[in-house]
């Protein structure tokens, strides 16, 4: 991997961090001293924002009084987004509704219940039931989160765009749908396959359209700022970060990072529970 073309002034730089496991604390909170630090930072020239599998009516609400002032790459790269006003500037591809539909039959065969992300207008998850500790796990984290429906059965209006979908199940019984889809729909799907790092025994099988992914978006806000990737840093913890890892000019793991992301890495920082990307950020002399 290439290291960053650094200019003599870190504020030539772009850095974008993930959220979860990465910017956040292990419990997903931001708290107000970050939001304090970081602002800092960013009224010093700082030019940071974020890339997460979360989309706007999730990742506002942790980062609330945080003055991001360049767009945010959401839903792993489906959305490039105001951060303030959610309204997007750019979309990836959507999951067309005849491959969503299919999936969903063959799953059901096997007994297990996806999560199906959708936008028109606003944001959906429908899921029909949580049919195990992981799947519980993961309502229960979106109690009073409005985006959340429960369904008795999967219908999709024609304007409905589908982002992507979760399974939550074992490893076992997980593993062998994730070698189906990515044979069945090579050019379609863009799959990550990793265990549940809340409960567990439990994996999470994401999957979103094929050219959605934090790297391809990193590649259109680059392009967006007429900032070169060369000049781009970036922080991350999960494989969806490894597609940013791959283009931007240097990549950073935190401590707690899934150890292929650590090895694709230039350098690992302390962990997410001490706040270590933003130690990092102000360790470059900003305001110096």
């Amino acid at each position: 991997m290439r290291d960053v073309l650094s200019p003599a002034n870190p504020k030539e730089l772009l850095y974008i961090s993930d959220l979860d496991g990465t910017l956040l604390t292990p419990d997903s909170n931001f708290s107000e001293d970050a939001v304090r630090r970081l602002n800092r930072l960013i009224d010093l020239g700082l030019k940071f924002t974020i890339a997460t599998a979360r989309n706007h009516d999730s990742a506002h609400p942790l980062l609330r009084g945080l003055n991001l002032k360049l767009p945010v790459i959401l839903f792993n790269g489906v959305y490039l987004t105001d951060f303030h006003t959610g309204k997007n500037f750019l979309m990836s591809d959507f999951i067309t509704r005849k491959i969503m539909l299919e999936i969903i039959g063959t799953v059901s065969t096997l007994g297990m219940d996806p999560f199906v992300y959708t936008f028109n207008e606003e944001h959906r998850a429908y899921y029909r039931k949580a049919s195990n500790p992981g799947a519980k796990a993961y309502v229960d984290s979106l109690d009073n989160d409005t985006r959340l429906q429960q369904v008795q059965d999967f219908s999709f209006a024609d304007t409905e765009r589908i982002s992507g979908f979760l399974l939550i199940e074992t490893r076992e019984t997980l593993g062998p749908v994730y070698q189906y889809l990515k044979g069945k729909y090579p050019g379609e799907l863009n799959c990550y396959f990793a265990q549940d790092l809340s409960i567990s025994g439990y994996y999470w099988l994401q999957c979103y359209h094929q050219e959605a992914d934090k790297g391809k978006m990193v590649k259109k806000l680059s392009r967006h700022l007429d900032i070169p990737l060369s000049e781009t840093v970036v922080f991350g913890d999960y494989l969806n970060d490894l597609a940013m890892f791959k283009i931007a000019g240097k990549a950073i793991a935190v401590a707690n990072a899934l150890p292929e992301v650590k090895e694709a890495a230039n350098e690992v920082i302390g962990s997410n529970e001490n706040y270590a990307v933003i130690e990092y950020l102000e360790s470059l002399g900003f305001g110096e």
